[in-house]
């Protein structure tokens, strides 16, 4: 399987995500809380995250919003392309994407 360092090393992370995420619920942080901050952050309506279509301001939101609740939370991209009304393979862009705007715009998952 590998050198037991590596395995001790993805082990530890796992359970660090896991932890982290439990926290994060136990907040009361859940999918619809990270759309109003998200929504707050872009200076955006809660309408504007759940909003079909492909106008860029939609896609932000909601590229940032995929990656925090699958990155973050833990939520399924199954679970986020039936919120959503878009296709798995969408949702995987949308998280790669809001990687890279969580990135750039200098949030790093800021959910509080």
């Amino acid at each position: 399987m590998g050198d037991g360092d590596f395995v001790s090393d993805i082990l530890s992370h796992a359970e660090e995500s896991f932890t982290r995420r439990l926290e994060l619920k136990a907040r009361g942080v859940d999918l619809d809380y990270i759309a109003k901050r998200v929504a707050a952050l872009l200076d955006l309506s809660e309408d504007d995250v759940w909003r079909e279509g492909k106008f860029r301001d939609v896609v932000h939101v909601r590229s940032l919003l995929c990656h925090w609740a699958v990155r973050g939370l833990g939520v399924s991209m199954t679970s986020m392309d039936r919120r959503l009304n878009i296709s798995t393979v969408a949702v995987s862009k949308s998280v790669t994407h809001g990687a890279e705007i969580d990135e750039s715009e200098g949030f790093k998952r800021i959910y509080v």
